[in-house]
């Protein structure tokens, strides 16, 4: 009934602990995995094929996407899914043992076109305990005022609605959770509704958030995008990928 894609790049300490919490799901229907490597040069292939054949009961699959990006391989995953419901998680993110469950119970309403949750992070910093309060209130208000904004490791949508919006925009190197997600608003048909859930719980990386010149060009880059996608309804030249191969 769900489809789960994981793109994967140069995670090959990060992808088995992100694998091994769909083994632990509370969820008893049929759903299936597919990773989507992006060119990974370190050992993160083998150590999803590794765990394939150690958890035969899982329906795995391994797709490679050869254009870079997060955007081209989410795509190439989304294309693939068998089952009607679609979710996505991130190759250093943890799913809770109630992921799955609860995005079959958010999508019980057949009115629900998408899903986004609560973000957490793993052995989050001081700077991290604050943002994730912060996170909730602006991915709620912004289905409020219908400028939704996914993070692209907690987010589900119905296949048919994800067509209907376009798919992701293979041309950008970043926003692309964002740009679907204002995309599948603008597809929405009366009665279709985008839905925060609570219950839907997943805890990525803090890598990436530390007090640092690294982190500071992450969150100035993240908000330029922002403001240009959502507000200003914009696609500069430097939130797209040149390579396109």
């Amino acid at each position: 009934m769900i489809s789960v894609v994981i793109p994967v790049y140069n995670e090959e300490s990060a992808i088995e602990g992100c694998l091994r919490a769909f083994v632990h799901q509370s969820y008893r229907g049929p759903f299936e995995l597919i990773v989507v490597d992006n060119g990974s040069t370190d050992g993160s292939v083998a150590r999803v094929r590794s765990f394939a054949q150690a958890h035969p009961k899982l329906n795995m699959s391994v797709l490679e996407c050869a254009q870079r990006g997060v955007a081209a391989a989410s795509q190439r995953g989304f294309e693939a899914a068998q089952f009607s419901l679609i979710a996505r998680t991130d190759a250093d993110t943890i799913a809770d043992s109630g992921w799955l469950e609860a995005i079959v119970h958010g999508f019980a309403d057949p009115k629900v076109a998408a899903l986004c949750g609560h973000v957490g992070f793993l052995d989050p910093p001081p700077l991290m305990r604050w943002l994730e309060s912060l996170i909730e209130v602006h991915q709620r208000l912004h289905i409020l005022i219908k400028k939704p904004h996914f993070w692209g490791f907690n987010f589900a949508v119905r296949k048919e609605i994800f067509k209907r919006a376009g798919g992701f925009n293979t041309r950008l190197r970043l926003a692309e959770d964002l740009d679907l997600a204002l995309r599948i608003q603008q597809a929405l048909q009366p009665g279709e509704r985008i839905l925060y859930m609570s219950k839907m719980r997943v805890y990525s990386s803090s890598r990436r958030y530390g007090l640092n010149r690294a982190w500071l060009r992450y969150t100035i880059e993240g908000y330029r995008a922002y403001f240009q996608r959502a507000w200003l309804g914009r696609i500069p030249p430097w939130m797209c990928s040149q390579d396109l191969s």
